[in-house]
């Protein structure tokens, strides 16, 4: 997916989103409902300049086959789940405390097809490695042994 155009009804700054999240989150709302409204965020920031061409992040294995699509992965550097449940939890949820979880774990990387498998073969798809200290995110990549570098 392209980055989302200023022109684009849909398009929200990312101080936007903060500020959407943490009035959501001050909400009296069911859990799914939040949950449904963090899902849809995670995606749009960690895509904010770029599914592929504007993502910061890429291995150095998917470099090599950039531009082939099909064998890439626009994969969160840490779980979705995680992501939204530290959300979920903030105690007193203000935009700052949001941009706070969202800068340091809402990171989009791109990886192969295969790296993706090996994190799945890890049992890292939809958590962190056993005994994560909940402060680094670049764990599970550590763990599957992803070399990850910045492109811009």
């Amino acid at each position: 997916m392209a980055r989302i155009s200023e022109s684009s009804p849909r398009f929200r700054t990312k101080t936007q989103i903060c500020e959407d999240v943490a009035a959501v989150l001050g909400l009296s709302l069911h859990y799914g409902t939040k949950f449904a409204v963090l899902a849809e965020v995670v995606w749009v920031w960690s895509e904010f300049d770029g599914k592929y061409d504007g993502c910061r992040y890429w291995s150095r294995a998917a470099l090599r086959v950039r531009g082939n699509e099909p064998k890439l992965i626009h994969e969160h550097l840490v779980p979705k789940n995680i992501i939204i449940d530290r959300l979920v939890n903030l105690s007193a949820p203000s935009s700052k405390s949001v941009e706070g979880v969202l800068q340091r774990f809402c990171i989009g990387v791109v990886v192969t097809a295969e790296e993706d498998q090996r994190l799945n073969k890890l049992g890292l798809r939809a958590k962190m490695p056993e005994g994560w200290n909940g402060v680094d995110p670049w764990a599970r990549y550590a763990e599957a042994k992803i070399e990850v570098v910045a492109v811009k």
